[in-house]
């Protein structure tokens, strides 16, 4: 034994010795004897000096380094490996001391400056709140407003929604484009277009068919009034043999002479859509509204002029382009299954943007570097599926009445009457009625009092009377609780002014609605209050921001207005309401976002070489099984253990085609049971979860890692240290990632964290960027040739390199071969699943990061979900019960 040794011990003795009369004996004399040596003097290891930290656990600074240090000590992570590990007594003694004053002191914080503070909304609830305020259909304004700031992984909390005149300006700007779809401008609604288009008429099919792009049809047969001519399928370079080209000329001959563009007969896609060859609908809506759209359509294999029976069921989309943007990407309204040889009609009705234009895509058919076209004959040599739509109709808007509920919620039953000629007033502005060139409706199929109407607005003979009275209704709803006169009395003096200046009416309460709904009032949601009327109002709009993303409805703020809502059968009664409402997919959706990081699956593209079967039908599969099955989880009140191994997953045809599963035909999203050797079921297996955590060439047994102990254990990794360079990937196979991860390691300020972050990242590596299982890396350089792909879909330009290696060891020394055995050992208790999915919720839910204090919450609400098996919509039932979501301070 050294001398140094000697010193240390003595010093240790010492610090034990007046420990016995402190408060703090327990803690001092556990840091006396394990943790001082290194932590304290001069130099102390880490910068940490234990012995100079001050025990003032009121400063929150101090409060959550005690945290940390009591977390260090209770995971066994301090005192290091090699040292002098504690005794079993005296490890239990200063961890339950260390809780019994954190918990003390957190407490004491809370209960002086309450748990969550007041929070703005974030964009995402703007636009909703909005929407079911104004009583819109739709309302597409969040790209409009700064994004938020992200605290703990989500946008909800308050520390990082600040509010600044670039907010305010943004919403104000936001507001205005949704009063301008509630407000009506006319008496009587706008007259109803419908027509059925067959599509061998719409220019951008005529000009596809002339090209050999697409083709003419009959009975499911190539129509003879547009024939296909071959005849140098044998030929070398055949595209540029003499006459190769005849064909086109031919083509648009018979396509202006035999009236192919009047014809009836269904037309066949054979590529996807391209930029300037895209399948337009020649649509545009002069009007904004609900809109009735349907089609037929089916699926086929072309065969070299033959229309044979697909090999599975194909698929289409159709989408809505912004005014001039056709070319680009455009907004989804549905997807629609094209079963083989076997036509389906489909029918939506969805909101559609004044001249937005309506773009049909059949999506199943990939992109293979070459259009087809008829040059040399090369349509009739073509092997590939196809897409036939019959038919389109389009019918709108639909009104269910007029004026329509938006703006009856702003102006109740004033009429709307022609503007006076004579009015000194400045009159409202309106939009010029037209039509987009070319497209439907046409300007000139209006009724004439349409083409050019004249100017109607809202009339008042008591604009006062009328403005208060319209208040009067209008600002509970928007400030989300009772209001009285003198609340009202402010926008009454505002639309008193606005007249006084010359604005009309319309205009003057516009202004006003502008004010209110930039007001605190109504962009903040409620801090903690007192217990009382106001708190179960309050308690009525977090949870309808938890699990609607928008205000509480009338049945919500009854419930609060009764105190009902304070009775246990009453608030687990608007739960449930809460959850079975359509409006509760906006949680799921935001929750799986931000929980499972789902908003990063599009930040990645996939190497084009390296996978060349991702495609957009994948991609939305991807999406839609992880959204789908966090709702079987949560409606079917699943036990927590399913997140990780369930005996089901959600799937779409094109997703059961990549995870090679059969039986699964279409585009809709459905439960499908699993076998035990599939390697798949729960988060761990599930592709979208691949794709995010990838970076699109290759994987990373750490960044899957890091997100599988953040996000399903709820035990954040640290930062790196700086300095310390990444992983570089090597995607021309010489060498694996986990030999590069070796060498990594080596690096002693990255081992200990890489011990416990990498061993669940590695289980993971026998699925690719894309969510494919593989046993063996892609390629783009060494290797063996890569499989054919099924079809000729696409072309498999990658080799096969390294072998995948995905066993390893967790931290608790137990291993693990695969991706199989780690969803047992994560399973094998419970317990941790439900207590990290618990906190991640409780974020969510209360719009504050968890605090120490919190944890006995915690454990409270998995002891009221135990009898399910921490049931998820248990889970959310007890999270409710619990002062988290009370927003009543006193009772913690």
């Amino acid at each position: 034994m050294t001398a140094g040794t000697n010193v240390a011990r003595g010093i240790a003795i010492l610090f034990i010795l007046h420990a016995v009369a402190r408060a703090d004996a327990p803690l001092e004399a556990f840091f006396a004897q394990h943790c001082y040596a290194c932590h304290s003097g001069k130099e102390p290891e880490a910068g940490l000096d234990l012995a100079g930290l001050s025990r003032d656990f009121s400063d929150p600074a101090i409060l959550k380094r005690f945290v940390q240090i009591h977390d260090r000590i209770a995971r066994g992570e301090m005192p290091p490996a090699e040292a002098e590990q504690p005794r079993t007594l005296d490890l239990a003694a200063v961890t339950r001391w260390l809780d019994s004053q954190l918990v003390a002191a957190d407490s004491a914080r809370i209960s002086t400056t309450g748990r969550a503070r007041m929070r703005r909304l974030t964009r995402t609830e703007f636009e909703y709140t909005l929407q079911d305020l104004l009583g819109l259909p739709r309302l597409d304004i969040q790209q409009m407003l700064p994004a938020d700031a992200r605290v703990a992984g989500y946008d909800k909390i308050a520390d990082g929604l600040d509010l600044s005149p670039a907010h305010l300006a943004s919403y104000a700007a936001a507001i205005e484009k949704a009063l301008d779809a509630a407000i009506a401008t006319s008496s009587t609604p706008p007259a109803v277009f419908k027509q059925r288009i067959h599509p061998a008429g719409l220019f951008k099919f005529g000009g596809n068919l002339t090209q050999g792009n697409f083709v003419l049809l009959k009975d499911s047969r190539p129509d003879p009034a547009l024939p296909l001519r071959g005849g140098f399928e044998e030929v070398e370079w055949y595209i540029n043999a003499p006459h190769a080209d005849d064909d086109m000329a031919d083509r648009s001959r018979l396509f202006r002479d035999n009236k192919v563009a009047e014809s009836t007969s269904s037309v066949g896609l054979l590529v996807p859509n391209l930029a300037g060859y895209e399948a337009a609908m020649n649509v545009a809506p002069i009007y904004a509204g609900m809109y009735r759209l349907r089609l037929s359509l089916w699926g086929f294999q072309w065969n070299k002029g033959s229309v044979d029976p697909a090999p599975a069921s194909q698929a289409a989309v159709l989408r809505a382009h912004e005014d001039g943007h056709q070319q680009e990407g455009g907004r989804l309204l549905a997807m629609f299954t094209a079963p083989s040889l076997s036509p389906r009609e489909h029918e939506i009705t969805t909101w559609l943007d004044a001249h937005e234009s309506i773009v049909f895509d059949p999506v199943s058919i990939p992109w293979r570097g070459l259009q087809v076209r008829q040059i040399g004959g090369r349509t009739a040599r073509h092997v590939g599926p196809g897409v036939a739509l019959d038919w389109f109709e389009v019918e709108g808007p639909i009104n269910e009445s007029w004026p329509p509920e938006s703006h009856r919620r702003l102006f109740g039953d004033l009429p709307i009457s022609p503007w006076p000629t004579d009015s000194k007033m400045l009159p409202p502005a309106r939009a010029r009625i037209r039509q987009t060139p070319l497209y439907l409706p046409a300007l000139n199929s209006l009724p004439p009092a349409e083409r050019h109407p004249p100017l109607q607005t809202v009339q008042s003979s008591t604009p006062l009377d009328d403005a208060r009275r319209l208040f009067a209704a209008f600002l509970p709803r928007a400030f989300r609780r009772p209001v009285d006169g003198g609340e009202i009395d402010p926008y009454v003096t505002l639309v008193g002014k606005r007249l006084a200046a010359g604005d009309c009416f319309e205009d003057a309460m516009r202004r006003a609605y502008v004010a209110i709904l930039t007001s605190p009032e109504f962009l903040f949601l409620p801090a903690d209050g007192p217990q009382g009327g106001g708190h179960l109002v309050a308690r009525a709009s977090r949870l309808s921001y938890w699990l609607w993303n928008s205000p509480p409805d009338e049945s919500l703020l009854a419930a609060a207005a009764d105190g009902s809502l304070a009775t246990p059968a009453v608030l687990h009664a608007q739960i449930d309401r809460l959850l079975d409402d359509r409006r509760s997919d906006r949680f799921i959706g935001d929750f799986a976002n931000q929980w499972l990081e789902l908003r990063r699956i599009d930040e990645t593209s996939p190497d084009r070489q390296l996978y060349p079967e991702y495609s957009f039908l994948l991609h939305e599969g991807m999406v839609a099984e992880t959204r789908a099955f966090l709702r079987e989880l949560i409606v079917h009140d699943l036990p927590a253990r399913t997140i990780i191994d369930p005996d089901f997953t959600m799937l779409t045809q094109r997703l059961a085609e990549h995870y090679g599963i059969a039986g699964v035909d279409g585009v809709e999203v459905r439960r499908v049971s699993l076998s035990p050797d599939s390697h798949r079921g729960g988060l761990l297996a599930q592709a979208a979860i691949h794709k995010l955590t990838a970076n699109g060439t290759t994987t990373s047994p750490v960044k899957r890692g890091v997100w599988i102990i953040d996000r399903l254990l709820d035990d954040p990794a640290p930062p790196p240290p700086p300095g310390i360079a990444g992983v570089d990937p090597d995607t021309r196979g010489a060498t694996t990632i986990r030999e590069q991860l070796a060498k990594h390691r080596s690096d002693a300020s990255c081992a200990a964290c890489h011990a416990k972050i990498d061993p669940p990242g590695f289980a993971l590596e026998c699925f690719d960027p894309i969510g494919g299982y593989r046993d063996r890396y892609r390629s783009t350089g060494q290797g063996d040739p890569a499989p054919l792909p099924p079809q000729g879909l696409w072309f498999a330009r990658y080799r096969l390199g390294p072998k995948v290696d995905a066993s390893g060891g967790l931290t608790d020394g137990r291993a693990f071969a695969g991706v199989d055995d780690l969803k047992r050992l994560l399973t094998d208790d419970a317990r941790p699943l439900a207590r990290a999915f618990t906190a991640h919720m409780v974020r969510y839910a209360s719009g504050a990061d968890l605090s120490y204090a919190d944890r006995r919450l915690i454990e409270r609400i998995l002891d009221t979900a135990a009898p399910t098996n921490y049931g998820l919509r248990s889970l959310i039932h007890a999270i409710a019960e619990t002062p988290l979501l009370s927003s009543d301070s006193t009772m913690l």
